[in-house]
């Protein structure tokens, strides 16, 4: 069996481009092309202006280094959370208005809402993230309902996510489907757990009187055979007809699990008879990892290790 054969999602080309210029009057046509509205931007000063992008289908991060002092408007086209990594920045939304220092982190503006900028001297990495994403991870479609991070501690889990998902994700040519559907549902959740928004993380009595065995079942089945695809928590909460919230209490209640660990189980089941079933010179680990959704190979293998007592690469190569 070659790769091209073997089970699991096609790979996805990554769009990646990278602008870069000390050339004011070409710096000064480039904003104007990114920011639709009021710009004001002075003389480049400490460096050429760079912007890295990189999109993961449902979600984007953009790097910027603007040397310069910069004001602009502009309007939304999904959840932008900004990172200010250096210099000043603040951002003016209907009534708030927040200042940005060095480690800041914020939304910057929600689907569709205009918003003002201005930045001095800045580098910056901003994050847009398709809303409906929330929907996927969340009973309901949760909204933010403030834009500075709930503590010190979810702001650098923000942080650290999304540079982990740069450096191992976006840094790639290509992922898998399944890979960048998990990249962008993290994203998601790990939004929704570091600012203030409607999401209700309790159970409701209805919630509770559903997570009962019949519930359990029919999210099992679902998993098992959709386990090689596109599939989110409200993939599974519709099968079983029941919430989010229900289905969670259902696996934690009955196996001491949660859905998304109980198919992170399948999964590696399924790419465990792959590599036993392969030859090494027609795959590697890392190509089954990936068609199986695990976009990192080091916790992949100590997935794997934990559930089947080899490396990865040792069942490959027996």
């Amino acid at each position: 069996m070659t790769q091209s054969d073997q089970p699991g999602q096609p790979m996805i080309p990554l769009a990646r481009t990278h602008f870069e210029t000390d050339n004011a009057d070409a710096a000064h046509q480039y904003l104007l092309q990114r920011f639709d509205h009021d710009l004001r931007v002075s003389e480049l000063s400490g460096g050429p202006l760079r912007h890295r992008h990189a999109g993961g289908g449902r979600f984007v991060v953009d790097d910027l280094h603007l040397p310069l002092d910069l004001a602009f408007s502009a309007e939304s086209p999904g959840t932008a959370i900004v990172e200010l990594h250096a210099g000043l920045a603040e951002r003016t939304l209907a009534d708030d208005h927040a200042e940005l220092t060095p480690g800041d982190v914020l939304v910057r503006a929600r689907p569709g809402e205009r918003y003002e900028a201005r930045v001095w001297r800045a580098r910056l990495r901003t994050v847009t993230i398709d809303p409906a994403l929330f929907g996927e991870v969340a009973t309901g479609t949760p909204r933010f309902t403030g834009f500075r991070p709930v503590s010190a501690v979810a702001s650098l889990r923000w942080r650290r996510t999304v540079e982990y998902l740069v450096e191992d994700v976006l840094a790639e040519d290509a992922v898998s489907a399944l890979v960048l559907s998990a990249s962008a549902r993290l994203l998601a959740a790990t939004a929704l757990s570091t600012f203030p928004s409607t999401l209700v993380v309790e159970p409701t009595g209805v919630d509770r009187h559903d997570a009962y065995p019949p519930t359990l079942r029919r999210a099992i089945a679902y998993l098992e055979e959709n386990a090689a695809s596109d599939i989110s928590l409200a993939d599974v909460a519709g099968a079983s007809r029941v919430t989010i919230r229900a289905v969670q209490l259902a696996f934690r209640r009955h196996l001491d699990t949660t859905p998304l660990a109980y198919l992170r189980q399948v999964r590696l089941d399924q790419a465990h008879q792959e590599l036993m079933t392969a030859s090494p010179g027609q795959t590697t680990v890392t190509a089954v990892a990936a068609r199986w959704g695990f976009f990192n190979a080091g916790r992949f293998t100590g997935y794997y290790r934990e559930a089947f007592g080899v490396l990865p690469s040792q069942t490959l190569q027996s």
